[in-house]
């Protein structure tokens, strides 16, 4: 009977009060968060006051990833050729029939999105990139500047193409009539030949010379 009476008071005080006389069922290891979390509940609830214990471990590993030291670093972009003239100085003639001679701007490294190319006749501009500011001249798609040649033309008039930045030249000048004649390939070489058609002719001089020498001490000593 005692042992029946033991029984009936424990089924009644756990339907009264749930969680007063049943203990949480203990887990081996480490306890997860919400396992940590309702055991300082119920501790709290029968008068511990214990504190609820946070796993941190995966917030730590998280924050570690993102940390600035694992961000990509930016890499500064590829540094531009700079534009520049095989030919910074150039002439050019024009023939007296010609009306109008075109002149070209044959800038290497040239980059459209960085550099604009500018005409100026002497120090006064005519174009800027394929605009013209005067409608004299004509210009193509490749910078070429056609410049008319009137028959009171004075000579050497100077045009130059400017590539900015960094403000790279090449000075073209015009001048009126053919251009100067050059010593052509064959008249250069013809001098060294003849140089050498002379020496085989000194050699003989010199022969000659000897013998006669030699012929005057024999007619000595006879």
């Amino acid at each position: 009977m005692r042992h029946l009476w033991l029984l009936a008071l424990i089924s009644f005080g756990s339907s009264r009060f749930p969680g007063v006389l049943t203990l949480p069922e203990a887990h081996p290891g480490k306890p997860s968060v919400a396992t940590t979390a309702a055991v300082g509940g119920n501790g709290g609830g029968t008068g511990g006051g214990g504190e609820a214990s946070t796993d941190y471990s995966e917030y730590d590993e998280e924050e570690t990833q993102r940390t600035p030291g694992n961000l990509a670093k930016s890499t500064a972009g590829p540094k531009l050729a700079l534009p520049y003239f095989d030919q910074p100085e150039v002439d050019v003639y024009v023939g007296a029939n010609d009306s109008s001679v075109k002149v070209n701007c044959p800038v290497k490294n040239y980059n459209a999105q960085h550099h604009v190319i500018l005409w100026y006749k002497d120090e006064k501009a005519i174009s800027n990139g394929n605009t013209l500011i005067g409608s004299v001249y004509g210009l193509d798609t490749n910078f070429t500047l056609t410049v008319p040649v009137a028959a009171n033309a004075t000579d050497g008039q100077r045009f130059s193409c400017r590539v900015m930045p960094p403000d790279v030249r090449r000075e073209v000048t015009i001048h009126l009539g053919p251009e100067p004649s050059t010593p052509s390939p064959a008249a250069a070489t013809t001098q060294p030949a003849s140089a050498a058609d002379s020496a085989p002719a000194v050699q003989d001089c010199g022969l000659w010379l000897v013998l006669l020498l030699a012929a005057l001490q024999l007619a000595v000593r006879f």
